[in-house]
């Protein structure tokens, strides 16, 4: 049994790209691994100072929910992103 976490980002809950994270989360379930969807957009992540590298000790400082995210991701066995597609002009 594996840790699964999604990281959503979908613009819009239910949209495709979330539909999506959910048919790819039950079919891990399926298989038998825990899984856990976290929805981007509900989370508050500060972007500043992102020009540089950050330490890791740093980024989990920031008062955001960034830390929690990062925590959840050293957890895991196995991280799926789903980033919606631009397109482009």
């Amino acid at each position: 049994m594996k840790n699964v976490l999604i990281l959503s980002s979908s613009p819009r809950r239910g949209g495709n790209s979330d539909t999506l994270c959910d048919e790819f989360m039950q079919g891990a379930i399926e298989s038998g691994h825990r899984v856990e969807k976290v929805f981007l957009r509900d989370k508050t992540i500060h972007l500043h100072g992102m020009r540089r590298v950050q330490p890791i000790q740093e980024a989990l400082s920031t008062k955001d929910d960034a830390a929690e995210i990062i925590g959840k991701m050293l957890a895991a066995d196995v991280i799926v992103m789903l980033c919606r597609s631009i397109s482009m002009p």
